[in-house]
């Protein structure tokens, strides 16, 4: 219940809130593959608006990008399987909205998919918080575009399986909020809210204005010769045992990076050979190389792929490296992130808030804070490991409602006297990259790299 000193904030629709949860969690899909997903947010999101006092006519919007709902325009045919609703004169600044969609990949969970790094949840967040904005008051004085942004493919997984719908046209990009900057969603003025779900924790409730790691990708296919296991082992080049060097050869790696740039390589051995009793003609090892900054990261990929070549040359094996791009450190707007550090400070004791964590992980926020203010709160309300089958809201109230309440009072603060902080915020960026520049550095990270042994 809120105090007197909440009495002017505005209000999420709890009930409304928690069964959107629920109906997203109960379906988990992969990255680009969020069909269904995508079918429920737009329902959801297209009921926007049926206020009257809160429409924005259809007839202020262009036509061509997408259908008009109640005054809320639905926006089609990005990413494959992107969400996008908008609220707001077309040419307006905006406030984004952003949730992840996808699901992961998750061994022991049903059908062996499952949300278990709560990206439901923030989807269910943040469209939420869309409502309530469009039902607002202080929305409509702002003079501001609202738009909400349900990005696919967050987990950077399956990437064989991207690569063919790259190869098809379908993508150009492997991650959704990658493919969604090439398609111009975060090119006009605009600053951007994110969510994501934590463990719960005894040291801590939410984290304000964390940052995150970056990384690239990396799959070494080690290519040998079939023989006879038994009767003419020395027929055949083992690939496996190649790649078995190659990961000893990484291992051997650690003590040279240093402390302070957090190199995490983490490599597995997706493939390694058919049957027991031929040589193995084939092995791949895929693998991150995570840093938090791009330097470390060049420089561990070189160690990894002398890594590769080593354990190629080692049993005469041929080699081929693909790279392709990973994301960006994310490093969160100091400006954009003390809005967000108020309004969590109105509904969570000091002590209970982390504004210092740095962590190891990545997310493709880190591509787009690269180019527009950008923050991200951080919420604790689970059980379990996170990217494991047991992680599971254990209170929807602190997992669901309360970082709806927060993210609503940030975007009430932003929009407050016609949108005062929010224009200032944008004004004062400064972008990492320009967007040519940008897309040029990740275009650059594609690659495929051929070794063998004459």
């Amino acid at each position: 219940m809120k105090n007197q000193r909440q009495a002017n904030f505005l209000t999420i629709d709890e009930k409304e809130l928690f069964q959107l949860a629920a109906r997203l969690k109960a379906m988990p899909e992969p990255g680009f593959f969020e069909f269904e997903t995508k079918k429920a947010l737009q329902d959801f999101l297209a009921s926007t608006g049926d206020d009257k006092d809160t429409a924005v006519t259809a007839e202020s919007l262009p036509k061509q990008a997408g259908a008009a709902t109640n005054g809320v325009r639905i926006i089609e045919g990005l990413a494959r399987t992107a969400v996008l609703a908008e609220l707001g004169a077309p040419d307006a600044p905006a406030l984004i909205l952003l949730a992840d969609i996808d699901a992961l990949p998750t061994p022991g969970a049903p059908g062996g998919i499952a949300h278990s790094c709560g990206h439901y949840a923030q989807a269910a967040v943040m469209a939420s918080v869309f409502k309530a904005l469009a039902r607002s008051k202080v929305f409509r004085l702002s003079g501001m575009r609202l738009l909400f942004v349900g990005a696919p493919a967050e987990e950077y997984v399956e990437l064989q399986r991207r690569m063919e719908l790259k190869k098809a046209g379908e993508l150009h990009f492997l991650s959704g909020k990658q493919e969604l900057i090439r398609l111009g969603i975060f090119d006009k003025p605009c600053l951007v809210l994110k969510y994501h779900s934590m463990e719960d924790s005894a040291a801590r409730e939410l984290t304000v204005n964390g940052s995150l790691g970056g990384f690239m990708a990396k799959r070494a296919e080690f290519f040998g010769k079939p023989a006879h296991a038994g009767a003419h082992p020395e027929d055949g080049i083992n690939a496996l045992s190649a790649a078995s060097l190659a990961l000893q050869a990484i291992h051997a790696q650690r003590d040279s990076f240093r402390d302070e740039d957090h190199v995490k390589i983490h490599p597995i051995l997706s493939e390694g050979g058919a049957v027991v009793n031929i040589i193995p003609a084939k092995a791949v090892i895929e693998t991150y190389v995570r840093a938090w900054n791009q330097t470390a990261i060049a420089d561990a990929a070189q160690k990894v792929d002398r890594s590769f070549r080593a354990g190629a040359l080692a049993l005469g094996a041929a080699l081929r490296i693909f790279n392709t791009p990973g994301y960006q450190p994310f490093f969160p707007n100091p400006a954009l992130g003390e809005i967000l550090r108020k309004a969590a400070l109105q509904f969570e004791a000091p002590d209970r808030i982390d504004f210092a964590d740095r962590s190891n992980a990545s997310d493709d926020i880190g591509d787009v804070a690269c180019l527009v203010p950008t923050c991200q709160l951080g919420c604790s309300g689970f059980t379990g490991a996170i990217h494991s089958k047991d992680f599971e809201p254990s209170d929807p109230l602190r997992a669901y409602l309360r970082p709806a309440e927060i993210l609503l009072r940030t975007a009430q603060l932003l929009l407050d006297n016609e949108g005062e902080t929010a224009r200032r915020i944008i004004k004062e960026f400064k972008p990492r990259f320009f967007k040519t520049e940008y897309l040029a550095t990740v275009e650059s990270m594609f690659s495929i790299q051929d070794f063998r042994i004459e």
